[in-house]
Formats: C-alpha cells, structure tokens, sequence
C-alpha cells in the first residue's frame, strides 16, 4: 500500500503540470486574407481555457515586411458553468499593409508551464485599390470593372420581414432577413448590424449554408435564401425602429451585352465580370402596446407568454442539520432570460442559502421556449413537521389577453431530531427568536475552566514579526507585478521598450550565427537589422523604413549625449558600407564590430 501511495503521488507531481499545461488552446485569424493596400487589417490572437488568464501574451512575429504595427488591444471574458470556469482571453494587433504581394504571417508561439502552443500559418493577399475586387485581368484592358453605382436593385435586394407589427411590450417579434436574387451571388458578408437600442434580442441558429427556395414577384423569378433570424423583446412601449442591416455581397455578371450572335456564349459565368455590391433591408416600425393596468397582480415582474411552474424537493424526510435541495423550475415560452426570481416562503426554522441559477433556452421554428432553474439548498435546524408554502407566479397571457396566477403545491417536510443536542427554546419563544437559537450561543458552560500556560507565545517571537511583515512585502510585490503585466498588455509603447534590449541581443545572436560564414554581407545585414529594430521597439516606430539620418536626427533631438550617439550611428554606417563593398572584412574584424555594435546597444538603452 505504501508503495502503491509513493507511486500515485510521484506520478501527479510528474504529470499535472503537463495536464495544466494542456487547459489551453491557442488560435489566430485576420479579419480578411484579401486586404488592400493602405488598408487596416486586424490580426486576433485567442487563448482558451482556464490557464488562459493566467498565460503571457504571446509574442507577435516580424510582419514589417508588408504591414506597418498600429496597436494591440486586448478582452477578457470569463464564464463559470457547472463549476467549471472558462476563459477566453483575445489580443487584437491592428496594422496596416504597406506592400503588395501574397505573404505568409508565421506560426504565432507561446510557451507557458513547460510546453510551447502555435497556432496555423495564415495566408494574406495585398492587393491593389480595393480589397474585396477581384485582381486585374488581361483578357481585354477596355472592360472596366462594375461599381457600387451600378444599378441591381430589380434583380438583388434585401428584406426584413417580421410576423407582427403590433405586439404588447416583451411579447416576441420574429424578424427575418432574406436575400431575394435573380443574379449569381458568389459570397456575401454582413458589415453592419441593425441598431436594437430598446429590444432584447434572441438570434436563431443558423445553418453554414441558408436553404434556398424559388419566388415569383411581379412576374419575375427570384432565388431567396434566408441569412438571418431574430427574435425581438421589445422593452417598453410605444413606437419602436429596427435600423437596417446591411450586407456586402460579391455578385457574378455577364460580361457582355450585345446583339452578337455569340452573346449568349459569352453570358456564361465563366467569362463574367465581378461586381460588389451592398444592399441594406429597409427599416421596421412596431408598434409596442403598454400592458394593461386593469388586473395587473402585485407579485407581476413584466413576464409575458405561456408559463408553467413547479417545485420539488429532493427529500421530504430528513434530520435537523441535514441539507434539503429544493428546485423550482418555471417553464413556457417567451423571454426566459429576464425571469425575475420568485418569492419563497421558508419556515423560519430553515437556514437558507442564494440559489443557483440555470437557464436552458430553445430556439425552434417561429418561438423562444425553455426553462429557468432556481435551485436552493435549505437546512432544517430544529425538528418537527415544517410547510413550505405554495410559491405563486404572474404573468400576462397572450393567449387571453389577461394576466394569470399559478402556484406551486405546498411541500410537506418531516424533521427528525439529529444527533446533535439542541438547545432547549423557553416559553414564549417568537419565530424570529427560534432561528438565533442554536446558531449563535448553543451552550453556556457553568463551570470555569482551568487555565495554564502550554508555552511561550509564539506570536511575541522574532520569527512571526518576519512572517507578518514578509506576508505584506509579498503582497506588494505581487501587485506590482500585476501592474506590470497590465502595463505591458495595454501599453504597446511601453511594452515594446521594455523588451528592445532582450529583442536586439536575441537579434545579435542570428548575427553571431553568421560570423563565420563565408558570405559576410548577410552578417552585417543582421547586424544592421537588429540596430534598425532597437530604434523601433524604443521609440515604437516601424523598424521599416528607417534610415541612419533618421536616426541620427530623432536621437539627437532627444537629448541623447553625443559619444553614445555617435557611437551608434557610427556602427549603422558601417553595416551600410560593408554590406556594398567589394571586399568585405575579415572574420577577426567581424568580431571586434560584433562586440562594439553590442556595447553601442547596451549604452544607448542606458541613455533612452
């Protein structure tokens, strides 16, 4: 048994900080693979898990080759289900493409409790002019691509349709987007949703690819595929405006449109032309009715629809002291989110506990149903027959027009005497008295106890001083080291200068790699590299673009003394002159530049 227990302990000191290590999953995506130059692109790096709170921000690769760095900003969502905690940490990094041409953002790494997570290589394409038009073609220079002037409104548009115009406040309002064509859609995106300032809504799932049926209107036919489906709780009464939405759509026209004999040749899609085009679905107006005041229960907390409710309790036996879950559970259509909490009349005996809270929603066909959990944990302290009273529940019936009161039966519950002793109640006793007894004072001892001392005080000792004050010390450092971390997370400038010293040495070391080589000029191109990047992480600049009279002059403008900068400057230019000789140094000068272009780094980080 022994051996069995030094076993499972040796093997969970060994392998929990790898079963650590794996709550968390790492991914990265960009907002559009197909960007256009001089246009901002996000790039959104998210840690899942419970470590992912805790985990650094991973580090970013060198993307300065074809975008330029504008900022980072970061979220945190956090969520407890079933005692289980889920984390979601997202670092948005902000840039703007600056190069043409098909690039490749590597693989994103972080390392945390010994293991390294990356996520995929992403593919981006920056093109010319606008970043959702198809590329230049050769197949004829006369034909010019179609706008968002051109007209398709009678063959591509938008409709919001909604099953009610006129609904009471909080009653359900199901409104459906639909795209309505008689063109070729190759893609389409949503780029603004509808303002619902004044509803709470409810979005139903929808499939990766909208079914699609056939329509006539006015004559014509028309494809219809339906994006979107929201269901709408309207807050408060009175007139109320859905704002449109609006879609980009990506639609496939014939290139031609002429009287030859081949036209319809040339119709085919094949030989089309693309054309973006937005389209936005008209605004909506309802109607919201104020609910009636005539008949309206004091006990009503706005809930609308069809609603059931029932409770139960897991046992209705037990002794005194001996946990009770009691669950009551309201169920029905409508808005099930806003379901206030019902009132429960506990016997005064009972010691209560907040309740726990679950919701499970269904999303099917034109309703939101579901149910609302509330689940207490009650402990009887005294014994006897006790009564929970029926708990009641208003709400105003659709169906009716009217309000209804339901209620729970009443739940009987036998108390037994445990086997603890309890405290004996005098006449006369008051139920609010009878909660008090047994949980403050049970017992009053009559006779003294004898005192002695056991020791000396541990707490007049050198060593509990040390731990008191170390306690506080600790404390300290631990909030200036969250302070950091927040720092260095919201703060890209001052992030990137604290790390300009780790990142440029790390850089010589690629350098350092390359001194012997036969091919010198790759040396000093890494040497020159890491330099240009030390100025950038500093002042938070691209490291692209940059040249030495830049440098000279923004270093001198801050004051920097003129030795280190100098110095510095010095070293810059001797890369660029080596990189273009025709002869370049030998390997025993390489390393005497190699140590004065790392000393020049280390004085002017000491300097900025």
């Amino acid at each position: 048994m022994k051996r069995a227990f030094f076993c499972t302990a040796a093997m969970e000191l060994v392998f929990s900080p790898i079963m650590f290590a794996q709550d968390l999953q790492i991914s990265a995506n960009v907002n559009s693979n197909r960007i256009a130059l001089n246009q901002q692109f996000e790039l959104t790096v998210e840690l899942n898990g419970s470590d992912a709170n805790r985990a650094p921000q991973p580090e970013l690769p060198d993307l300065s080759q074809f975008a330029a760095f504008l900022g980072t900003s970061s979220s945190l969502n956090t969520q407890i289900v079933n005692s289980q905690i889920s984390v979601t940490r997202i670092y948005s990094h902000h840039f703007v493409a600056t190069r043409e041409g098909r690039f490749q953002i590597p693989a994103i790494r972080l390392a945390y409790k010994g293991q390294t997570f990356a996520t995929e290589p992403i593919t981006v394409d920056i093109v010319p002019g606008q970043a959702s038009s198809p590329p230049p073609t050769t197949v004829n220079p006369k034909r010019s691509q179609a706008s968002d002037a051109e007209d398709l409104s009678n063959v591509l548009f938008l409709k919001a349709e909604a099953n009610k115009r006129s609904v009471y406040q909080n009653e359900a309002v199901i409104v459906t987007y639909k795209i309505f064509t008689a063109v070729s859609v190759n893609s389409y995106g949503i780029s603004q949703l509808p303002n619902m300032v004044g509803f709470w809504s409810e979005e139903f799932p929808t499939a990766q690819r909208p079914r699609i049926y056939d329509q006539v209107i006015n004559g014509k036919q028309f494809k219809v595929a339906e994006i979107k489906k929201l269901a709408l709780f309207p807050q408060s009464s009175g007139s109320k405006t859905l704002e449109p939405l609006t879609i980009d759509c990506e639609v496939q026209m014939p290139r031609r449109r002429s009287r030859d004999i081949f036209d319809s040749f040339f119709d085919d899609s094949f030989f089309g032309r693309t054309v973006r085009k937005t389209i936005q679905s008209d605004p909506i107006t309802i109607d919201v009715l104020r609910l009636p005041e005539e008949g309206r229960p004091a006990d009503f907390e706005g809930a609308v629809g069809s609603f059931t409710i029932s409770a139960a309790v897991d046992k209705s036996q037990v002794q005194t002291n001996e946990p009770i879950t009691l669950k009551l559970r309201i169920s029905g259509n409508g808005n099930i989110k806003i379901l206030a909490q019902p009132k429960i009349e506990f016997p005064t005996d009972f010691e209560v506990y907040d309740p726990k809270v679950s919701e499970n929603i269904r999303r099917e066909s034109d309703q939101i149903a579901g149910d609302k959990t509330f689940e207490y944990v009650i402990i009887p302290r005294f014994p006897g027959n006790q009564v929970i009273k029926p708990v009641a529940f208003s709400y105003f019936d659709l169906g009716s027009k009217s309000y209804e009161r339901i209620a729970t039966a009443a739940l009987d519950i036998s108390v037994a005497k445990g086997k603890e002793n309890l405290a004996a109640i005098p006449m006369g006793t008051s139920k609010e008295d009878v909660k008090f007894i047994g949980q403050d004072i049970r017992y009053i001892q009559m006779r003294m106890p004898e005192f002695r001392k056991i020791g000396p005080e541990f707490y007049k000792t050198a060593p509990f001083f040390v731990i008191f004050i170390f306690k506080f010390i600790g404390l300290g450092g631990a909030m200036a080291y969250r302070q950091q971390l927040d720092r260095l997370s919201s703060n890209v400038a001052y992030a990137r200068s604290r790390k300009a010293n780790k990142m440029a040495l790390k850089r010589l070391r690629r350098a350092q790699a390359q001194m012997r080589s036969d091919n010198a000029r790759d040396f000093y191109s890494e040497v020159s590299k890491a330099l240009m990047e030390f100025i950038g992480d500093k002042l938070n600049v691209p490291a692209a673009g940059l040249i030495t009279e830049e440098v000279e002059k923004v270093l001198r403008a801050r004051g920097i003394s003129e030795d280190v900068v100098g110095e510095y400057i010095e070293c810059l230019k001797a890369c660029d002159f080596v990189r273009f000789a025709p002869a370049p140094p030998h390997n025993g000068k390489r390393q005497g530049f190699f140590e004065k272009a790392k000393k020049a780094i280390i004085e002017l980080d000491k300097a900025i």
